[in-house]
């Protein structure tokens, strides 16, 4: 496979797959149904489907969950809610008071084609930070830290994070399996 279609109207997170998978990735945006659920196993296949079914040629879709232990499986999938509506400053304020941090981040790419689909998984255990820190990436990035690290997400550089990410991982599981 020399190319992949990414679904996704984020020209950077075309590029990010690009390094990470090794072959030329295009995205393009299409209308989803938004999938009401907080495993992003589920997510992603249901969106590889639907976008298959929509442009009728291989695609690959991608959705990050955040898991902050002690709220169960929230808020998982739904995240990019969480942060629209209260922020990463909502999150941190929502914690406060309780002594348990931990936090895992999962990615599932899906992939989907004539033959059917796949999920493929990445995930990553940490904690949540008690304050912000970091300027680089985006979303929850700026108040996870990965178990075993001293920065958060947003304080490593590029190349930090994809020798560790979630995303990193799910990507190496897809690379293996299909190209």
């Amino acid at each position: 496979m020399k190319a992949l279609t990414l679904i996704t109207s984020n020209a950077g997170k075309a590029k990010e797959f690009e390094l990470l998978l090794g072959v030329t990735v295009h995205h393009q945006k299409v209308e989803l149904p938004e999938v009401q659920a907080t495993a992003v196993a589920k997510v992603a296949k249901a969106k590889a489907e639907a976008a298959y079914q929509a442009l009728q040629k291989p695609v690959l879709v991608d959705d990050t969950g955040l898991y902050i232990n002690a709220w169960g499986e929230l808020p998982g999938a739904l995240i990019a809610w969480f942060l629209d509506n209260i922020g990463n400053e909502g999150i941190l304020k929502m914690l406060e008071g309780w002594g348990d941090r931990s936090a895992r981040v999962m990615t599932a790419l899906g992939y989907c084609d004539e033959n059917g689909s796949q999920v493929f998984i990445g995930e990553l255990a940490g904690s949540i930070a008690k304050v912000a820190r970091g300027k680089n990436g985006f979303g929850y990035d700026s108040i996870f830290i990965p178990e075993g690290q001293p920065k958060t997400f947003a304080e490593m550089t590029s190349q930090e994070k994809n020798a560790i990410s979630m995303r990193a991982q799910a990507a190496h599981y897809f690379r293996e399996a299909i190209l």
